[in-house]
């Protein structure tokens, strides 16, 4: 599988990154960052990336816009601009357009906007780098996992001629949460309309439970075909949601990162183009 991680503000130092990487004894092969829709490319955090190995995965969020003015062309010279500083850059990129759209958390997510208008967003943006001639993009549509209250995975869906990869975010923030219970369910809806392939975008693991846990998200998505999963090593506060996902401050967790990236981490896959 590709391993990846994303550090608290990246794009910043790749130094984080590299330090990280030293205490889980691997290279990752992709990383992420968050970028609002006032931010261009970053084409110096993408050379550095290349340049250990790894591929940038853009969690490129609609801040300070709509999904309707996005795809009514209100932001067109922005995205084209994108567009053509990734098509310059000419390394492959993950770009993940309004990620957990599913969820109720986000101004352009569930209970703020509609699907249908998040679904015409997205095909506007990826209209705009076809239309570039964009050739080194794998766009990852990239939801929450299912709870309780949601709506379906589905209605977000932008149809498998947008999408080359489908990512899922999930997090282990109780004790008794495992990778069936978290992620099995969305997976299989995942699959009633969908064979793109999987990537774990976001999941951490806290607590004492946590080694176990780590153990069980490589295992579940190895038998689950993904092609890799996203680790989110950030301390965060407020509740089962948001807590102290890092590796760095838990040694058995750590310990269990470790001896799973031996297993399971590869080198580079040729990555699909949309």
């Amino acid at each position: 599988m590709l391993i990846g991680v994303y550090q608290p503000n990246s794009p910043g130092s790749y130094s984080q990154i590299d330090d990280f990487a030293r205490l889980a004894g691997f290279s990752p092969r992709i990383v992420s960052y968050y970028s609002d829709f006032a931010t261009p490319f970053n084409r110096v955090f993408a050379a550095q990336a290349q340049a250990k190995g790894a591929t940038v995965l853009v969690q490129w969020q609609p801040r300070g816009t709509t999904n309707t003015a996005v795809a009514a062309g209100n932001d067109d010279p922005y995205i084209r601009q994108f567009a053509l500083d990734v098509l310059s850059d000419d390394r492959q990129v993950i770009i993940s357009y309004g990620q957990e759209m599913n969820g109720n958390w986000y101004p352009w997510g569930f209970g703020t906007d509609t699907p249908a208008d998040y679904i015409a967003a997205w095909r506007h943006v990826w209209g705009i780098f076809q239309a570039e001639g964009v050739h080194n993009v794998t766009w990852l549509w990239d939801p929450n996992i299912q709870y309780a209250g949601g709506s379906p995975l589905s209605q977000w869906y932008p149809g498998d001629s947008y999408v080359d990869w489908a990512g899922l975010d999930g997090y282990f923030g109780y004790a008794t949460d495992t990778f069936t219970t978290l992620f099995g369910p969305s997976i299989s809806e995942l699959r009633t309309f969908t064979s793109k392939p999987l990537l774990i975008a976001e999941s951490g693991v806290t607590g004492a439970s946590g080694a176990a846990q780590l153990s069980g998200l490589f295992a579940g998505a190895d038998l689950a075909g993904a092609i890799g999963l996203v680790y989110f090593d950030e301390a965060q506060t407020g509740d089962a949601m948001h807590q102290d996902w890092r590796l760095e401050d838990n040694a058995a967790n750590l310990a269990a990162f470790r001896a799973a990236v031996q297993v399971y981490a590869v080198r580079p896959l040729r990555l699909g183009t949309g």
